[in-house]
Formats: C-alpha cells, structure tokens, sequence
C-alpha cells in the first residue's frame, strides 16, 4: 500500500522550518554567482561610456542612448520572462536568459559604430531583463520565513559588489590598452557567465512553491525529505502553520490571470513598493552608469573616477548584507526607512562637497545606504502577492520602476548634467529618496517574520475570516 503524499499546507510549513543548512548555502552561492554574472554585465556600460565618450566623440545625446540602451532591453525582456516564470518556471527562465546576455554581450567587442553596439546592448539587454528578479524572488519562496532578507542582503551583496568588477577591469583597461582595445576587453570578458550555465543546469533546484502550484508535489515531497535528512529534522507529516494554510486556501479560490496584479489590494501594494524600488534605482543607475563622469567632473582622472566608483559598488555590497541582517530583527520598514534617509543625506553631501572628505563621507552614505537598500527593497516587492501572482508582480514592478529610473531618467540625465550640473541632481535625488519612501512608512505593510503565503494574502481580515470558517486541529508550528 502507497504512503500517501503529504498535504501542500504541510510540506511548506516544513519547508519553512529548514535552517541554513549546505544545500541552501549551495542555493545562495548559485543565485549570488547568477547576480555577478548580471553585475558584470550590466556595469561594463559605465567604463565603456567614460572611453567611448573621447574615442568616439559622442555627444550628450549619444550618451543618454548608450546609457539606456541596455535598460531598455531589460524592460522589454521582463514581460514575456515574468508570464514565463510563472509558467514554465523560474530555473528556466534563469538559465537562457544567462545565456542570451553572455552570448550576445561579446558580440559588442566586433562592434564598428555605436549604431551596431547600441543594437548589441539592447539584444544583451533582453536577457538580463529575463534574470534580474529571478534570484530575490527564488529566496523568497525557498528559505526559511525568518532568514529571507539575510539570504537575500548576501545574495544581493554580491550583486552590488560585483559592480566593482567591471570597474576594476574598465579601470585596468584604460590605463593598459589604447582606447579602441580598452573598451573592448570588458564585452570579451562578457562570455565568462557562460561557465555558469552547467552547474545551474546540475544543482540548482526548482522553486517548491511554483512546483506546488503546478501540482507537482512528489518533487516538492522528495526535495523537501533531503532538506530534512541534512538538517537532521523529522518528517512531520502533521506540522501545518494554521494562517499560512489558510492563505494558501485563499489563493486557491483566485484566478491567476495578469489583470488581477493590476486590481485592489494588489494594485495598491504594487505601487507603494514599486515607488521605492524606483527611488532606489534611480539613484543606483545615475551612479553605475554616470558615476565616472560625476567625479571627472569633481577633478578625479578617468581611471582614478572607474576605480572609485567600482569601490563605492564594493562598500554598498557590505551594507546590502547588514541590511538583511537588521530587516529580518528589526523589520522591513524601519530598516528601509533608515537606509533611504541616510542615502539622501549621502546625496546632499555631494551636492555640497568642497573638499574630499566631505565627498569621501557623501560617497560612503550613498553607496553603503543607498545602493545597499536593494535586499530590503526588492524583497518588500515580492512578498506583497500570492505565489500564482509573485512572478508577474515581481515582473510588472521591476519594469516600471527601470522604465522611469533606467530609461527616463538616464535618457534625460545628460541634457540636466548640461543644463544645472551635478549638484543639482544629487538635491533632486534625495528629495525623490524621501518622498517615495513616505507611502511606505505611512501605507506599506511590514512583512518580516511571517510566511509568504500571510504576506501575499488579500488581506487580514479574510485570513482571519478563514482561519475562523476552518479551525484546525493541528500541531502548532515550533
């Protein structure tokens, strides 16, 4: 006789008792190499930008669509990726896109004219809009409910720091090579990712909330027993945690259908968060991609300028890991709340600075606070919707807020360089830092400590009408 197959509500309600045991720490090393493979990728716009602007003589308007050529392709690549996830998975989906982007991003060495390298980064682009949300929202739906954003501030710390690479190689280039050889050795460099493909093809498992959702609870089962075996936990088959079952029996009830991410409280949750992440972006992007030609401006040689702000990336990685660290004791909104404040200050300070201290302390505040918010930042984002949701939530935010941060603010970020010159824009960035960080603090719900299945419910009152209208006589979570 065939031992029946353990009920979803408890096979995640053990899923999210497991510790940070070596297969989750093997997890988080993949999805931390997938994020410096999409760093190296993404960053090489900055150096590349500070050679070309000589070599090739652009003008302020080539600039801007160097400057967004890429994002425009992670923009567009996150539509069809985000429905993608959702249906065929979120291991697939990561795979090609790694893929697509290291292929295409070599190709940029051959390329003759920025007509032809403009093409390039948006094909790259496309893949890398396929990849970006993937590893947050993977950490969200696999690591214990208590350890979420310290896995993602590790994750995404490498991310950021990561962006050093580019910069020490741009940095390298440019003082070895004659400038038509120094900004083609990063898209040479480009195909390395491509090593990466084969151990994520191995070792790197599916999500067992979107494979619950396909019905695949076998493999839930199984991946879930040698979770256990490795922790040394015993198979409950009785353990169920009472609210997150009945918001999974919630989320039975509602239709997966991408109208319904753009419908009340979904609608609502979505904006709120989305702002942030696009306050945080904006900053993130003006410093990646313009940030050599900031301190040029400040009197720093080009070299010199790739290098500091590879090492700004490098500081903002520390403070990504902190920040998970805090968000996971202390919750999401005061921690987020005191980074963004801190990044602003950071963003005064530039604009204020007259001597190198000053730009010294403004440079550290900026990056450890504001390009280490992201973990905090894009985590809130996905535990606002329910798993059938998550990926096309996560999806339709990260386009939004990179449609105004990396698109619009980039392609009209030169023409306001021009015009008001660098202190006015690092005002006018912590003013956006604060007034997109108020609706969270005064609207945003706070996340940390629960299950993702309570914090993508439709709301308390129908969990608890739920849990009311189905008691349970379970063994209560330890």
């Amino acid at each position: 006789m065939k031992t029946p197959l353990p009920s979803q509500e408890n096979l995640l309600a053990r899923l999210d008792r497991i510790p940070l045991i070596k297969p989750i720490v093997r997890l988080l090393i993949l999805l931390a190499c997938v994020w410096l493979a999409e760093a190296f990728d993404i960053g090489i716009v900055g150096p590349v930008m500070a050679v070309l602007k000589s070599a090739w003589h652009l003008s302020v308007a080539d600039q801007a669509w160097l400057g967004i050529s890429s994002t425009l392709g992670v923009v567009l690549g996150m539509i069809p990726a985000g429905m993608l996830a959702d249906r065929i998975g979120r291991r697939r989906v990561v795979i090609v896109g790694i893929l697509v982007f290291s292929v295409i991003t070599v190709l940029g060495s051959l390329a003759q004219s920025l007509s032809q390298l403009l093409i390039i980064r948006f094909l790259a682009g496309l893949g890398e809009g396929a990849v970006l949300p993937l590893p947050y929202l993977y950490l969200a739906e696999f690591v214990h409910t208590k350890r979420r954003a310290v896995s993602v501030g590790i994750a995404n710390g490498v991310l950021t720091a990561a962006y050093l690479l580019p910069n020490l190689v741009g940095s390298y280039a440019i003082h070895t090579y004659a400038s038509s050889m120094a900004w083609r050795l990063p898209f040479l460099l480009g195909a390395i990712p491509l090593f990466l493909v084969a151990p994520l093809y191995l070792w790197l498992p599916e999500s067992p909330r979107y494979l619950i959702k396909k019905g695949r609870i076998l493999e839930v089962d199984s991946l879930v027993t040698r979770l256990e075996d490795a922790a040394r936990l015993p198979h409950d088959t009785s353990l169920v945690n009472p609210r997150a079952a009945a918001a999974l029996r919630l989320e039975r009830a509602e239709e997966t259908r991408l109208i319904h991410v753009l419908r009340r409280p979904f609608l609502t949750r979505g904006l709120i968060t989305t702002g942030q992440l696009t306050g945080a972006l904006i900053l993130f992007y003006i410093l990646l991609v313009y940030g050599p030609t900031l301190l040029v401006t400040r009197g720093f040689g080009t070299g010199t300028a790739v290098l500091l702000t590879g090492i700004m990336m490098a500081i903002a990685g520390i403070g990504s890991i902190i920040q998970g660290l805090l968000s996971d004791r202390f919750g999401r909104k005061a921690i987020l709340s005191i980074y963004f404040s801190l990044a602003a200050v950071g963003c005064v300070l530039f604009a204020a600075s007259v001597n190198w201290w000053i730009t010294a302390l403004a440079a550290f505040l900026s990056s450890f606070f504001g390009l280490g918010v992201f973990p905090v930042s894009k985590l809130l984002v996905a535990e606002q919707f329910p798993t059938h949701l998550r990926g096309m939530g996560v999806y339709l935010s990260e386009m939004s807020a990179r449609s105004v941060s990396g698109i619009i603010t980039l392609a009209f970020l030169p023409f306001a360089l021009a015009q008001f010159g660098s202190s006015v824009i690092f005002i006018a960035i912590a003013v956006i830092l604060i007034a997109f960080m108020i609706p969270v603090w005064l609207a945003g719900r706070e996340t940390a400590r629960i299950s993702v299945e309570e914090a993508g419910a439709t709301s308390l009152a129908a969990l608890a009408r739920e849990m009311e209208g189905n008691r349970m006589k379970v063994q209560p979570m330890p």
